[in-house]
């Protein structure tokens, strides 16, 4: 079964139509984006409506679940992602060349320094070190065990297992016209789509435990989902690898990754932090999609 709020997002368009705040889109900027199908949908001007951002540069649809449910055995966000062009979904990380000033910070400083609409931690990759790209740079490229997840500059996300990545130029050809890539893992779904239903291989009893977790979804190029689930709390204790892998199937997603979890488990949205990480925790990294509104105006 394919889930997805599209529906939300038709009656989305339909109430800012209604209300006058969707003004329509910029015909020459649909015709020069690289998704026209989804740049079609993007308004002239950015604006919020309830706990969603219809911008110029995104569709960002959020689910809150404050409570388990049927999925997942904690509560978690669900956000859905539209995209005109793949360029706007950005990295925020520390020792950024073009600004060399940053360092590890919260979320909520970054964020708003940065001025996101939406932010989720990535897969810290000051401590993994190993195959990182970070908006079309490559901060590093080695052989690795990790599991890596790659999106490229063609907005097309690919899940690669650590026993591909054996030689140097087995990494440099994966990582190619790569805009952004994650070392982290592990992934979460087959290669068909299907649900991983044991994990225990992985030799991390770590890992493996019911944590808070963070994990990106790929629809399609242009479209995508992150899931953010939070824990460390008696009534939300998190969730395993096998729940968050299932409820990927469930979404219809084509590919899905986990990032980095844990304390470093951490959501913005609408200008404020969201969500039970359990610990307050520094970042050397993380993902975003500005806000283009008259609210994210400096």
């Amino acid at each position: 079964m394919v889930r997805s709020i599209s529906a939300a997002l038709i009656r989305l368009l339909s109430l800012l139509a209604l209300t006058g705040s969707l003004a329509a889109p910029d015909p020459a900027a649909v015709r020069s984006a690289q998704f026209p199908a989804y740049a079609a949908l993007m308004p002239a001007e950015s604006v919020w409506i309830s706990e969603n951002y219809c911008g110029s540069n995104a569709l960002i649809l959020t689910e809150t679940h404050p409570r388990a449910d049927e999925h997942l055995s904690s509560a978690y966000v669900y956000t859905e992602i539209y995209l005109p062009d793949v360029h706007n979904l950005k990295t925020w990380y520390a020792d950024d060349p073009e600004h060399p000033a940053r360092s590890d910070a919260d979320i909520a400083t970054a964020a708003w320094q940065s001025g996101a609409a939406f932010a989720v931690n990535g897969d810290s990759y000051a401590v993994q070190g190993v195959n990182a790209v970070r908006n079309g740079h490559v901060l590093n490229a080695c052989v690795s065990s990790y599991d890596l997840c790659v999106l490229y500059e063609d907005g097309s996300m690919q899940t690669i297992p650590g026993e591909k990545l054996h030689s140097q130029a087995a990494v440099e050809a994966f990582l190619q016209n790569a805009w952004q890539a994650w070392s982290f893992g592990p992934i979460l779904l087959n290669p068909d789509g299907s649900p991983v239903h044991d994990f225990s291989g992985l030799g991390n009893e770590y890992l493996t435990r019911v944590h808070p977790r963070t994990a990106i979804g790929y629809f399609g190029p242009g479209h995508y989902a992150i899931v953010s689930v939070f824990g460390y709390r008696d009534d939300l204790p998190g969730v395993t690898l096998e729940e968050l892998s299932a409820y990927f199937a469930f979404l219809g997603c084509r590919q899905a990754y986990n990032l980095d979890g844990g304390g470093s488990t951490h959501l913005w949205f609408h200008g404020s932090e969201h969500g039970w990480p359990g610990e307050a925790c520094e970042l050397s990294d993380f993902i975003y999609i500005e806000d283009r509104s008259r609210e994210g105006a400096p």
